[in-house]
C-alpha cells in the first residue's frame, strides 16, 4: 500500500518523524520493564507490611504507604523517562535522516518510472559529480534552460535545490519540472550523503550535509566561472544564484549561506565564494531543539540540556538567519508556508518571518497557503503558488543593479 500511495504521488514523501523516534516496540518494552519495576516493589512492600508493629497506628500506616507508593511511582516515571530520552538520543539521526523511506528504494534508477530522470519529464539536464571536500562523490542534475545567443543579459537565475531528510531526488522531479516551467530558472539538485545515487562517506550528518551543499555550490560558481562548453549548453552567472531548501534542506541552505558570508568576512581581500543572491525556505524549522520540542513535548524540561554533546547535528537555522540578516544587507529572501503542515508547524516559519523583520533584507517576501502541506505545498498552493513566487523573483531580478554595486 505504502508502494502504491509514493507511486501515486507527485511530491517528495513525507515521513512521520514522531512514529520513527519512539516505535511500538520501544514503548511496550519500556511499559514492560515499568510493570516488572512496580510489581517487584510492590512484592517488597507486601514484605514489610507483615513487620508492621502492632502499635502502629492505622492513619500512620495509611500516611507511610502513601508516600510509599508516590515515591515509588516516582522513580518509575524517572525510569521510563530515561529509558525513552535514551532511545531517542542513540536513535536521533535514524529518526531525522531517511534515504529510504518505507515503500521506496534508495536509487532514482529504481524509482517507479516518472521519478528515474528528469528525461522522462523532457528535461534538458547534465548528470553530474561532484566532490566533497572529505572526498564523497555526491550526484546531482543540473536542469537547465537552453537559450539561443550569447547575451549575458539572458542568462537565467539559477537554484542550488536542497531537498528535504526523506527520499531522493527523482521524488523531486515534478517540482523541478514546475520551477524550470514557470520560474524560467535552472536547477541544481543534489543528493546529499547516503541519499540516492550518492557515495555513503561519512553518513547523513549536518557537517556531511553542509561539505556536499557547499561542494554544489562551488561546483556552480566555478562552472559560471568556465562558461558552457557548448552554444546549446547551460548558462549559468555566479551572482544569479539562488538558495532553495525544504525542510531540513531549508536549514542547509541558511547555514550555507551564512558559513559563505563568514567567510567573506574573515578572508577580506582573498578569493572566496560570493554571497548568494537570496534564499527561498520552505516549510523550515528554527533549530532541531525546537523541532524536538514540538515533536516531544515530554522532554521541556530538559530545553537547556538540548544541545551538543546530546543533540549530535542541532542545526541552528535561526542563529544564521540572524548572522545573514545583521551582517548582510543586499540580499533576497523568500518564506514559503504550508498552513496544514503536519510535520514542520507553521509556527517556526512566523518564527523566523520575525527574525527577518527585525532586520530586513533587500527583498523580504512570506506567502503562506492555507492547503499546503509539508511536502505538497507546490500542488495544494496550484497557480496562487507559482504567482506568488514569481513575484519574488521579479523583485530579485528589479534590485540586481543593487546588489552588484554593493559587492
Amino acid at each position: 500500500l505504502s508502494l502504491l500511495l509514493v507511486m501515486s504521488s507527485t511530491s517528495a514523501p513525507d515521513v512521520d518523524l514522531k512514529s520513527r523516534g519512539l516505535p511500538l516496540y520501544v514503548t511496550l518494552g519500556v511499559v514492560v520493564i515499568g510493570i516488572l519495576v512496580a510489581s517487584y516493589s510492590n512484592s517488597s512492600h507486601e514484605n514489610l507490611d507483615g513487620k508492621v508493629n502492632e502499635d502502629t497506628s492505622y492513619s500512620t500506616w495509611i500516611i507511610g504507604w502513601i508516600v510509599w507508593a508516590v515515591m515509588r511511582l516516582g522513580m518509575l516515571l524517572l525510569l521510563m523517562f530515561v529509558m525513552l530520552l535514551g532511545v531517542l538520543i542513540s536513535r536521533q539521526r535514524s529518526i531525522l535522516y531517511v534515504p529510504v523511506p518505507p515503500g521506496t528504494q534508495r536509487s532514482p534508477r529504481d524509482n517507479p518510472p516518472e521519478f528515474r530522470s528528469p528525461e522522462t519529464w523532457r528535461l534538458p539536464y547534465e548528470d553530474v559529480w561532484v566532490t566533497a571536500a572529505d572526498g564523497t562523490k555526491v550526484h546531482a542534475w543540473l536542469v537547465y534552460q537552453k537559450l539561443e545567443g550569447n547575451s549575458e543579459e539572458n542568462v537565467p537565475y539559477t537554484f542550488l535545490y536542497l531537498h528535504g531528510n526523506a527520499g531522493n531526488i527523482g521524488h523531486r522531479l515534478e517540482n523541478v519540472r514546475d520551477m524550470h516551467r514557470h520560474l524560467g530558472v535552472n536547477v541544481l539538485i543534489l543528493d546529499y550523503r547516503g541519499y540516492g545515487d550518492s557515495e555513503d562517506g561519512s553518513g547523513p550528518t549536518e557537517a556531511g550535509f553542509m561539505q556536499d551543499a557547499a561542494a554544489s555550490y562551488r561546483w556552480l560558481i566555478q562552472r559560471a566561472q568556465e562558461g558552457s562548453s557548448s552554444r546549446s549548453g547551460p548558462r549559468i552567472r555566479a551572482d544569479r544564484v539562488l538558495f532553495f531548501g525544504r525542510s531540513i534542506g531549508g536549514a542547509v541552505a541558511t547555514c550555507l549561506a551564512a558559513q559563505v558570508l563568514r567567510e567573506r568576512k574573515q578572508r577580506a581581500g582573498q578569493e572566496t565564494l560570493p554571497v548568494p543572491a537570496g534564499l527561498i525556505l520552505e516549510n523550515t524549522f528554527t533549530s532541531l531543539r525546537d523541532m524536538a520540542m514540538t515533536l516531544f513535548p515530554f522532554l521541556q524540561p530538559l530545553r537547556p540540556l538540548l544541545r551538543s554533546p546530546l543533540v549530535f547535528d542541532e542545526w541552528r537555522s535561526a542563529d544564521s538567519l540572524e548572522y545573514l540578516a545583521q551582517n548582510h544587507e543586499h540580499w533576497c529572501c523568500c518564506l514559503m508556508s504550508g498552513l496544514q503542515d503536519q510535520i514542520v508547524p507553521p509556527a517556526q516559519m512566523k518564527e523566523i518571518h520575525s527574525i527577518l523583520k527585525k532586520n530586513r533584507p533587500k527583498v523580504l517576501k512570506c506567502f503562506n497557503f492555507p492547503h499546503g502541506g509539508h511536502n505538497d505545498t507546490p500542488q495544494r498552493g496550484g497557480i496562487e503558488y507559482w504567482e506568488s513566487f514569481k513575484k519574488f523573483m521579479d523583485l530579485v531580478k528589479s534590485t540586481e543593479e543593487d546588489r552588484r554595486q554593493a559587492c
